[in-house]
């Protein structure tokens, strides 16, 4: 039986970069309402991580400033493609935030519809905005679900080649549940589980590693393990599925930190929607992304390799008008968060990369 030939969820795009939009089909049917345009306040947070042991220490981060000579030619360099998707902004004098917040103001968009936390891995930097603001999480509990499976295979709790049984397992979605059960039968093996919940998102086999880490009422309560927000939602919400991006950096702080252990979980979300998402405006950029979306949100945590690789948690509500009645995001959402990774990995470039 070829096992590659599953696909539950069919993804056709079409995607106009220069234009902004596109037709997305798959679990999700893009549909689209209005926007809100009241402006809140943000906040801008820096901190560093440095490993010590099991520790990790904070401490100011050691930040290189680039001189105005070097920010403008990257300015300058880059200047055609910004002016083709109009996104130029003046990178080189704004704060991150103050960039990504100038970008919402030209949009109508309510400064609470985005929360991001970045992270240079080089200095530690760390630069937030509504970074402890509760949002919906989505597909992303499948990065540290993945984490924790990989964590009990090498504490020997878990096995790679051992199949686990599937047959009385919680679904989403009883046509993708019965898809899974006529592919694989009765179980499934960890590598099966990974590749389909991080590559094509599936919601299948991210339960049958859940129920094979003893269920999801023990796994919610292990996601400490890779950090917690200092806001009021300490890593995921179990019944109101919410996060926050100041959880995430953690999260992703953690996957950086044991690249290694983590190699065969980077694999796959470097295989994840190609060419969407992150790499929609970065297609020649090395990125590994999990990308989330359900009614009003979309997300996406990534490992950003530029020249000085980044990490960033990237949550949003609400773009494109988009509500927690409506069914999923439209397209006019989705072009708004391909916008605000361009913009993020542009300020980057100018000033950090």
């Amino acid at each position: 039986m070829n096992r590659k030939k599953l696909i539950v969820s069919v993804l056709v795009l079409a995607l106009a970069v220069l234009l902004g939009s596109f037709f997305f089909q798959s679990k999700n049917i893009m549909k689209q309402n209005r926007s809100s345009s009241t402006k809140t306040s943000s906040s801008l947070s820096e901190t560093s991580e440095i490993k010590n042991g099991n520790e990790e220490q904070k401490t100011s981060p050691k930040v290189v400033e680039k001189t105005a000579e070097e920010k403008q030619a990257v300015m300058d360099a880059d200047a055609a493609t910004m002016d083709a998707i109009g996104l130029r902004y003046d990178y080189a004098n704004l704060t991150l935030p103050q960039v990504v917040q100038t970008y919402l103001n030209e949009r109508g968009i309510d400064h609470s519809c985005v929360a991001f936390s970045y992270k240079n891995t080089a200095s530690g930097e760390v630069i937030a905005m509504n970074e402890a603001q509760p949002m919906t999480a989505g597909s992303t509990y499948k990065l540290p679900l993945n984490m924790l499976a990989v964590d009990a295979v090498k504490k020997g709790e878990l096995s790679l080649e051992q199949p686990y049984d599937i047959t009385d397992l919680e679904y989403e979605y009883i046509g993708e549940y019965q898809a899974y059960r006529n592919q694989f039968g009765d179980d499934m093996t960890i590598p099966e589980m990974q590749e389909y919940s991080l590559i094509y998102s599936e919601n299948t086999p991210a339960y049958a590693m859940a129920k094979a880490l003893g269920g999801f009422d023990k796994v919610y309560p292990m996601f400490k393990r890779y950090g917690k927000s200092k806001g009021d939602v300490k890593t995921i919400d179990q019944e109101g599925n919410k996060t926050t991006t100041d959880y995430y950096i953690q999260v992703l702080s953690h996957l950086w930190q044991h690249q290694d252990k983590y190699a065969d979980i980077l694999g796959y979300l470097g295989q994840s929607f190609p060419g969407l998402y992150y790499e929609t405006y970065l297609p020649d950029i090395d990125i590994r992304q999990k990308p989330g979306y359900v009614r009003e949100a979309l997300n996406i945590d990534a490992v950003v390799y530029e020249k000085t690789p980044y990490l960033i948690a990237l949550y949003t509500a609400g773009l494109g008008g988009t509500t927690p009645e409506n069914d999923e995001i439209n397209d006019v959402g989705y072009s708004q968060l391909c916008q605000l990774t361009y913009i993020i990995n542009e300020w980057h470039r100018v000033n950090r990369n």
